[in-house]
């Protein structure tokens, strides 16, 4: 005689079951596999389980048979405040983004910069715990790109900067050196200032047209930094080209700089530039100004080591750099 089930058994409504997604939640992957473990108890198959569940046959299987959890592939991440975690808050903001397919997301690191690529990889294996992610070379793009798929990681970051402000504030110098590496770089500049050549030594922190970052970021140098940093108007990105249209963008761009000699010299030993050229350049061109001060003997001590030109001409232009690209400004 066949055995009645339990009332508070749950009954099996095959043509009722909602078929599950791979996009739904982990919590919902969790709740399935709670109750294909229960009804594996009861003695159902995992054909019957599947239709009551939603989920496809090899995934019971996998959870019943090979002991395969579904929370295992979402490797939970649990934030703990250190340097690289800041690091990679800053470069996440920067240069990252987060893309997501189905049931998973990926933290992607694009950059022109294979030193930047990999150095990203190497931290987000330290925060996580596993082997430096692999950086390959996309040749249509002329870009090196890492990809992190960690749902819950990508998640974390997600959470917005008053979420993420108090990792930032343990460990402020990994996140403005992140953010330095992804939109920042030093500024020299050899010019004329009253008729006489001009050597300015800045750090551009930042280039962003969210004025919210960069106000941000300018609190954390200043209190917990001790570094004074401006913001200056840079005007609008140049136009970009999308599917053979050009694109014109209505937003202002903003440079976040540090301009006071003492501070550039703070910021490269307190925080510094990770990328070795990047870090290079800041130290040649604080080591001749304080050889050569800010005159003519400077101008031509850079030009001899930097930008191999004759005095004359670079007296009357200005290098700068925005969003990427190089422009040459005249002095009249």
């Amino acid at each position: 005689m066949t055995q009645k089930k339990s009332e508070c058994e749950p009954k099996l409504q095959t043509d009722q079951v909602q078929k599950l997604t791979p996009t739904h939640s982990l919590g919902r992957r969790i709740r399935a596999y709670d109750r294909a473990v229960h009804f594996a108890q009861k003695g159902h198959s995992i054909t019957e389980i599947s239709s009551e569940t939603g989920m496809p046959d090899a995934t019971i299987r996998e959870w019943l048979l090979n002991g395969r959890r579904p929370w295992t592939r979402y490797e939970l991440f649990k934030p703990t405040a250190s340097d690289q975690l800041s690091y990679a808050i800053g470069v996440y903001i920067g240069d990252g983004s987060i893309s997501r397919w189905r049931n998973r997301s990926f933290l992607r690191l694009s950059v022109k910069d294979r030193e930047f690529a990999d150095k990203f990889s190497c931290t987000c294996a330290q925060i996580l715990g596993k082997e430096p992610y692999s950086v390959r070379y996309v040749e249509d793009r002329d870009r090196y790109e890492t990809n992190v798929a960690n749902v819950s990681f990508c998640k974390f970051l997600t959470r917005g900067l008053i979420e993420l402000d108090r990792y930032v504030r343990e460990h402020p110098s990994g996140f403005v050196r992140g953010l330095a590496d992804s939109d920042g770089c030093p500024a020299v500049t050899t010019t004329k200032k009253r008729a006489e050549p001009w050597f300015f030594v800045q750090v551009v922190v930042a280039t962003s047209t969210s004025i919210r970052l960069l106000r941000y970021t300018q609190t954390i140098l200043g209190k917990y930094l001790g570094l004074k940093a401006t913001l200056v108007y840079k005007g609008k990105p140049r136009p970009s080209v999308y599917k053979n249209r050009l694109f014109h963008s209505r937003k202002k761009v903003f440079d976040l700089r540090i301009s006071r000699f003492s501070d550039v010299k703070k910021f490269s030993q307190v925080v510094g530039f990770e990328l070795a050229r990047k870090q290079k350049k800041l130290d040649a061109a604080i080591a001749v100004h304080e050889r050569f001060g800010s005159g003519q003997g400077a101008v031509e001590e850079w030009t001899r080591r930097w930008e191999h030109r004759k005095v004359s001409g670079l007296s009357r232009k200005v290098w700068t750099r925005q969003l990427g690209f190089e422009k040459f400004r005249r002095f009249s």
